[in-house]
C-alpha cells in the first residue's frame, strides 16, 4: 500500500471516529443505500434475486434492509460469477491463482484473494478490490495498531497463523506498511517449542495471532520457556474466552486487542483490554441479529450476526449471514458494541430427547466454564447421548477434575437433558492446535449425528 495512499486514509478514520452515534447510524444508512443502488445495477444475482422478491429499481431509496432477503456463504459460491460486479473475472480464473499461487502478498488482477480454510464446513473465496484493501489496511492502522513512528526503529510484528496461502490473517499482515513494521511470518509448527524458540530469538514487540496460540504461548511464558516481552498482544480468528484472556494477560502482564475479523470482512471491531467494551465498526457495517426463524431480535438478545459491509463492491455481501452468534446493544459511544460473542451456529451441541424433539446446549455455557486450576478444555459430543469434557490441569490443583464434574452436571441440567445424556470428563496433559486451520477447537459437535 503505497504511503500517500495510506495517510490520507488514515485522516478520514481517525476524523470519523470523533463522529456521533447519530452520525454514524446516519452514515451507515447513507452507504447502505449508495451500495444497494449500485449493486442492483451491476450484479446479475441480486438483481434476479430481488426482482424475484418484488424488489424494483425505484424502491430502493424506500428498502429498508429487513426487507431484503438473507444471504449466505453457499449461495455466494453457487453464483459466484453472477454476484461480481466485474463481469470479467469468474471462479474457474480465481481458482486457478488460488491453485498456483500460495504467496499472501501476490494479487489477482490488482484484487486482493482471501479463501476460508472451510472451518464452517463451506470453504469460501472472497475478493476485495484494490480500493477495498486500501481501505482496510488504513483501517487496521487507524483504529486497531495504532503505531507511533519512529525513524530509527521498525516494530517487530510477529504473525502466528496460516502462512501458505491466501488466508486473511497473513494476507492482512503481509501488507502492513513497511516504514513502520519489520515484519516475520511463524506458520503453525508441528512442534510448539519450534515457535518459541523463534520467538525468543526474534523478541517481537507485537504478536498477531489466534487467540489459541496465544494462549499457548501464555502458558510456556509462565512456565519459562517462552522468554519475550511483547508491548501489543492481537488476537482474532477465535473467541477468547475471560479465562483465556485473564491469563494471558497475567503472564505477559499486557492488555490483549481482540480484533472481530472473519475473511467476509477483514476489521469488524476491536476490544482493546477486557475493561472496554468490544465496540463494532457500524459505520462501515450494517450489524443485524436474527433468530432461528430469520426474523431480527430485540437489542441484547442472542442470535446470529448478519452483516453488510459496505465499503465492498466488487463482491458485494448484502445480508450475509455469519455463523457467529452474539448479541449487540448500542451505548452514546459512537460505535455499537457486542454484548457477548458466544461462538458460532456450529458450536452449538444438538440432542435428541425422549420423544424426538432436538434440545441444545448454548456455546456461551461451554465457553464460559471455568473451575480454579484449569489450564485447557474442549468439549467434544462424542455419540448421540454423551458429552466428553477433557482439561488440563495446572500443578497443585487436586480438586479440578472433581469441581469439573460438577460444572459439567450442571451444563447438563440447564439444558434438561442430564437424564438421557452422560457426561464425563477427562484429564490429559494438553490440547493441541488443530494442525489443518492452527486454531484451538473449543467445541467438537458430533458430525455424524443425522437430524431429519
Amino acid at each position: 500500500m503505497r504511503t500517500i495512499t495510506l495517510l490520507t486514509q488514515l485522516n478520514k478514520f481517525r476524523n470519523d471516529s470523533k463522529l456521533t452515534a447519530q452520525k454514524v447510524q446516519e452514515l451507515s444508512r447513507q452507504r447502505f443505500t449508495a451500495l444497494l443502488e449500485k449493486t442492483y445495477h451491476a450484479s446479475a444475482f441480486y438483481r434476479d434475486l430481488y426482482s424475484s422478491h418484488g424488489i424494483k429499481p425505484n424502491d430502493l431509496k424506500d428498502i429498508v434492509p429487513r426487507d431484503l432477503p438473507i444471504v449466505d456463504k453457499t449461495m455466494v459460491m453457487d453464483n459466484f460469477d453472477s454476484l461480481l460486479t466485474d463481469p470479467s473475472i469468474n471462479l474457474k480464473s480465481v481458482e486457478e491463482f488460488l491453485s498456483n499461487d500460495t504467496n499472501p502478498q501476490n494479487r489477482f488482477r490488482n484484487n486482493t484473494v482471501i479463501h476460508t480454510s472451510g472451518s464452517t464446513g463451506v470453504p469460501g473465496i472472497f475478493l476485495y478490490s484494490k480500493e477495498e484493501w486500501s481501505l482496510i489496511a488504513a483501517l487496521v492502522v487507524a483504529r486497531i495498531s495504532q503505531p507511533v513512528y519512529n525513524p530509527f526503529r521498525k516494530l517487530r510484528l510477529a504473525y502466528l497463523g496460516n502462512t501458505g496461502g491466501h488466508y486473511a490473517g497473513v494476507t492482512l499482515v503481509s501488507d502492513a506498511p513497511k516504514f513502520l513494521y519489520n515484519t516475520r511470518l511463524f506458520s503453525n509448527p508441528k512442534d510448539f517449542q519450534h515457535l518459541i524458540s523463534g520467538l525468543n530469538e526474534f523478541q517481537p514487540d507485537i504478536i498477531s495471532g489466534y487467540a489459541g496460540t496465544i494462549y499457548q504461548l501464555a502458558l510456556a511464558k509462565l512456565d519459562g520457556r517462552l522468554n519475550i516481552k511483547p508491548g501489543r498482544l492481537q488476537s482474532s480468528g477465535e473467541v477468547l474466552t475471560e479465562n483465556m484472556r485473564q491469563i494471558v494477560e497475567s503472564a505477559f502482564n499486557q492488555d490483549v486487542f481482540d480484533l472481530y475479523a472473519c475473511s467476509e470482512s477483514i476489521v469488524l471491531g476491536i476490544q482493546k483490554s477486557g475493561r472496554d467494551p468490544f465496540f463494532l465498526y457500524n459505520d462501515w457495517h450494517h450489524l443485524e441479529i436474527i433468530d432461528e426463524n430469520d426474523n431480527l431480535v430485540p437489542e441484547g438478545t442472542q442470535g446470529a450476526l448478519v452483516i453488510t459491509p459496505l465499503y465492498r463492491t466488487l463482491q458485494p455481501l448484502i445480508r450475509y449471514r455469519l455463523s457467529d452468534t452474539m448479541a449487540l446493544k448500542t451505548t452514546d459511544q459512537p460505535f455499537i458494541t457486542l454484548d457477548r460473542i458466544s461462538g458460532r451456529t456450529g458450536d452449538t451441541l444438538t440432542y435428541l430427547g425422549p420423544q424426538g424433539i432436538k434440545i441444545n446446549i448454548h456455546p456461551y455455557d461451554m465457553l464460559a466454564f471455568y473451575v480454579p486450576g484449569l489450564r485447557q478444555f474442549q468439549f467434544e459430543q462424542t455419540s448421540p447421548n454423551t458429552l466428553l469434557l477433557r482439561i488440563a490441569v495446572n500443578d497443585g490443583y487436586s480438586d479440578t477434575k472433581q469441581l469439573a464434574e460438577k460444572k459439567l452436571q450442571e451444563i447438563l441440567a440447564k439444558a434438561n437433558i442430564e437424564e438421557f445424556v452422560s457426561g464425563k470428563v477427562e484429564l490429559v496433559d494438553s490440547i493441541g492446535l488443530n494442525p489443518k486451520t492452527g486454531k484451538f477447537k473449543l467445541i467438537i459437535p458430533y458430525s455424524l449425528i443425522k437430524y431429519d
